[in-house]
C-alpha cells in the first residue's frame, strides 16, 4: 500500500533564538497531529478540522508567544491549567444588578488597545483559551490591531 511506512518529522522553535528550545515530533502524519494537540494542550474537537500544517501554524504562534511574554516579563511563569490558587485569583463577584455575559474575557480582549495588550492577557489567563470563542475573539482582535 502507498504510504505505508511514511512518517513526517515537525520541528516547533519555542524562541527565535539559536539556544530557545524545540519541540520535535515524528512519525505518521495522523499520530502527528495528535501528539502536537497533546503537547499544546489544544481541545480536541476544536482542532479537528485543521490540516497538520494548520495546526503547526497554530502550535508555532503559541510557543512563540509565550516565549515572548516569558522574555517581556522577567520572572514569569507559566501557572498551569486547574491551579485553584490562579483560578481563586482570577474570580471575581460583578456588582449587583450587573448582567454576565458569555464569557466576561470577551469584553477584555476587545479592550486590548496593543498587542502587547493581547499577550498580557494571554498570559494571566490561559486556562481560559481553551473556550474555542475565546480563543477566536483573541486571534480576531490580533489580526485586527496587527492591520491597524
Amino acid at each position: 500500500m502507498t504510504g505505508e511506512g511514511r512518517s513526517v518529522t515537525v520541528t516547533i522553535k519555542c524562541g527565535a533564538a539559536q539556544e530557545d528550545p524545540q519541540l520535535s515530533f515524528r512519525g505518521p502524519s495522523a499520530e502527528v497531529q495528535e501528539d502536537i494537540a497533546a503537547c499544546f494542550g489544544f481541545d480536541r474537537k476544536s482542532v479537528s478540522g485543521l490540516t497538520l500544517h494548520e495546526l503547526v501554524a497554530e502550535a508555532n504562534q503559541l510557543a512563540q508567544g509565550a516565549s515572548t511574554v516569558m522574555r517581556g516579563f522577567p520572572g514569569a511563569r507559566v501557572v498551569p491549567q486547574g491551579d485553584e490558587r490562579n483560578e481563586s485569583a482570577q474570580s471575581t463577584t460583578p456588582p449587583a444588578g450587573h448582567q454576565e455575559t458569555e464569557n466576561p474575557l470577551l469584553e477584555q480582549i476587545t479592550a486590548c488597545a496593543t498587542t502587547d495588550d493581547l499577550r498580557r492577557l494571554w498570559a494571566t489567563n490561559q486556562h481560559a483559551f481553551t473556550d474555542p470563542a475565546v480563543m477566536d475573539a483573541w486571534k480576531a482582535r490580533g489580526r485586527a490591531l496587527a492591520g491597524s
